[in-house]
């Protein structure tokens, strides 16, 4: 029904009464044909509907493109048939996961309340991240959180497939670095022609230069650090007698390690050829190792880098140009110093989410353009730390909060003007399985749509809240196992 739809639609005109439409998808434009199974299909597993047993001597739902309309906004007309139209994949896809949310079954098929719906997103990055690395999620599980984003119309699913503790891709080059349960070639394959159909993007990201145990362990030679002082396995002592990790940051000095970087974020590429957006990591860096690593330190002399802050600026720089180069866009966690920041090229996206390393306010000075990532409320980490879907909704994509007190936003939460360098938003589930992720990712990415498709609120939420329900009845329909 109209009223559930989520997010809200910028502009409905409310015809008089209802209309029957056959349970029939027909397109006369050959690239949306992908989308025409993806609305039979997902209207079948919603509504219980068997296509063949259902009339469909007259049209049903249409498929229609229309270049006037802008980038991935859609129009829909309920009166004698349903058409749905738009300019562009990611309007098409946004313009069925609205009809799914109108169509209601009676005993003769599908029926919708009559209207004209135009329709847009504020912002662009409307994003959902899977933690792969840490808990591998079975393919048809990263198949339903693709269905999630999908139908609550967020854009891009982020895919953070290496970390300490498992690679999730093959290499073809560093064959040692796939982990026994990571995605086949074909499994890959097969989550992008399904985002496809969906007109979400996947977003591969390769975490660097920390988060690397997988590659230092396999292939010591090629990534780790030269160190002179050994104190225990995988760690060093500094001269004051602190522990220093050594296990999981590569070497940034070293020319063999950077031309490795390379083949894998080329090999990236290739796996994921649709992807316009590359994520390269870059957060956490445990970067006091590069004091104890001659290499870095020879590396630092002959290119005139100060100290261990600039040379983390400096190859995070040459990472997003080696990226570029392949003719994608770098994106990278907020991480990096403001030191040497100003090497890194500018088509360069970063996620603010920490709001400790890196002011998001200082990353637009410097001319970058950012997603807002908030810890808080937009962390779901295992099954222990969530915020509601209230929290979420209470939030705006130019705030920043946090619940560490060694955040900058702990006390004083960062509040921006609207901005269109602000991109938008990611929610990101960490360190959990499908099972513990689902409910609070259902929830809270209703609110994260919401807010970022009307960044100005247009519902209180306790609207939201019981216009949401509806919709994420028909979501649970659609992603459960049958």
């Amino acid at each position: 029904m109209i009223r559930h739809i989520i997010p809200t639609p910028k502009e409905i005109q409310m015809k008089e009464g209802s209309c029957f439409v056959p349970f029939s998808v027909t397109t006369g434009y050959e690239p949306w044909k992908k989308f025409v199974n993806t609305l039979a299909e997902s209207a079948a597993k919603i509504f219980d509907l068997d296509p063949c047993a259902l009339p469909n001597d007259r049209e049903g739902i249409v498929l229609s493109y229309d270049p006037d309309l802008k980038k991935d906004s859609y129009r829909i007309t309920a009166e004698d048939s349903l058409v749905v139209s738009a300019s562009t994949d990611g309007g098409m896809a946004h313009g069925i996961a609205t009809a799914l949310m109108m169509l209601e079954r009676d005993e003769n098929g599908l029926r919708c309340e009559r209207a004209v719906i135009e329709d847009y997103a504020d912002k662009p990055f409307r994003t959902l991240m899977l933690d792969l690395a840490r808990k591998w999620h079975p393919l048809d599980k990263v198949l339903h959180m693709i269905d999630l984003a999908f139908f609550l119309k967020l854009s891009y699913v982020h895919l953070h497939l290496i970390d300490n503790q498992a690679c999730r891709i093959p290499s073809a080059r560093f064959p040692k670095l796939a982990h026994h349960d990571s995605y086949s070639y074909e499994e890959i394959a097969t989550m992008r022609e399904y985002a496809a159909a969906r007109g979400v993007e996947l977003i591969p990201e390769f975490d660097i230069p920390g988060h690397a145990r997988q590659l230092v362990k396999h292939y010591p030679e090629v990534f780790a650090n030269s160190l002179e002082d050994h104190g225990e396995s995988g760690a060093i002592l500094s001269e004051t007698g602190e522990r220093i990790q050594t296990d999981d940051i590569i070497c940034a000095g070293s020319k063999v390690c950077f031309d490795a970087i390379c083949k894998l974020f080329s090999e990236l590429v290739s796996l994921f050829p649709e992807s316009h957006y590359i994520h390269i990591g870059g957060d956490e860096a445990y970067i006091k190792v590069w004091d104890h690593c001659p290499c870095c330190r020879e590396y630092m002399k002959e290119k005139g880098i100060s100290d261990r802050y600039e040379l983390y600026s400096e190859y995070v720089s040459r990472v997003a140009s080696h990226v570029l180069s392949l003719g994608r866009t770098p994106i990278v966690w907020e991480g990096f110093p403001q030191k040497g920041a100003c090497r890194i090229p500018k088509e360069t996206v970063v996620i603010a989410w920490e709001t400790h390393y890196h002011m998001p306010q200082d990353l637009l000075k410097e001319g970058f353009r950012i997603i807002n990532g908030s810890w808080k409320p937009l962390y779901v980490v295992r099954n222990y730390l969530h915020w509601s879907q209230k929290e979420v909704y209470d939030w705006d994509p130019h705030s920043w909060y946090h619940w560490w007190d060694q955040s900058e936003a702990y006390l004083n939460p960062i509040h921006l003007e609207p901005r269109d360098d602000v991109l938008g938003a990611q929610l990101s589930l960490w360190e959990g399985t499908y099972d513990q992720e689902i409910c609070p990712a259902m929830e809270n990415a209703a609110a994260l749509s919401e807010r970022t498709w009307n960044v100005h609120r247009v519902k209180d939420y306790d609207l939201f809240h019981r216009m949401a329900a509806k919709s994420l009845d028909k979501l649970a329909l659609l992603i459960c196992d049958r």
